[in-house]
């Protein structure tokens, strides 16, 4: 049976999918929340023999309809060089009919960025600009290796960071090459940030509701995401 590979940013996102037993399990690779990274795991991916990419994960909301939890399945990622790919509408129809009595997907654009997008500002520039719901760091990289292979792609991402819910910029970085959370650190930062206590706080628990948000989606559509 083919089977996709799937890109995710971070070891929380790859997590949700080991819930399936190891021979069902799609390959899953993490970037780091690198976008290079993440385009040369995809063409790795593909090299493998992998017949499609998902971008799986969570994202900022670039819009004030997208609460904490929000499901966006795009139908197109718009990367910063203004290149614009495509996700592949039968398989993102699959999916959007798998999880439509549970979640209601947002199917609006993805933008996709070298950097984190932090302040409320700069995100509402950056749907200005691309026209956007959401932004994230993997996806137009994995639209990128998809588009040069000639394998579809679908982009599945969970809101974690809403419009009005700025990232405290101490707790950025502190994410390893292959996607552990450095907790020590975001402690130490805590500890000498204490006026973003609530800040955290709020961002833990937008976190968790992404988290959840992506375990029932996996849940729903299935180790393969309806690839065929």
């Amino acid at each position: 049976m083919d089977r996709p590979g799937v890109i995710v940013g971070i070891g929380r996102e790859a997590k949700v999918l080991s819930v399936f037993p190891a021979a069902q399990r799609p390959p899953v690779r993490c970037s780091g929340a690198r976008s290079d990274r993440a385009y040369r795991l995809s063409k790795e991916l593909i090299k493998d023999g992998c017949k499609g990419l998902v971008s799986f994960g969570t994202a900022g909301g670039l819009i004030p309809d997208l609460h904490p939890g929000a499901l966006v399945i795009p139908e197109n990622v718009i990367a910063d060089d203004g290149q614009i790919f495509q996700t592949s509408g039968p398989w993102r129809e699959r999916i959007c009919q798998a999880v439509g009595e549970v979640l209601i997907p947002n199917t609006g654009s993805m933008a996709g960025s070298n950097h984190v997008v932090v302040t409320q500002d700069a995100k509402s520039a950056l749907a200005e600009k691309k026209g956007a719901v959401a932004v994230d760091m993997e996806s137009h990289a994995v639209g990128l290796a998809a588009k040069e292979a000639g394998v579809p792609f679908v982009v599945v991402r969970a809101v974690a960071d809403p419009l009005s819910g700025p990232i405290p910029e101490w707790v950025l970085g502190n994410i390893s090459e292959n996607g552990d959370t450095r907790y020590g650190a975001i402690l130490w930062g805590l500890f000498r940030n204490m006026g973003d206590f609530s800040a955290f706080i709020g961002l833990a628990r937008n976190s968790a509701k992404a988290m959840s948000t992506l375990r029932c989606v996996a849940g729903l559509a299935g180790p393969l995401f309806r690839l065929e």
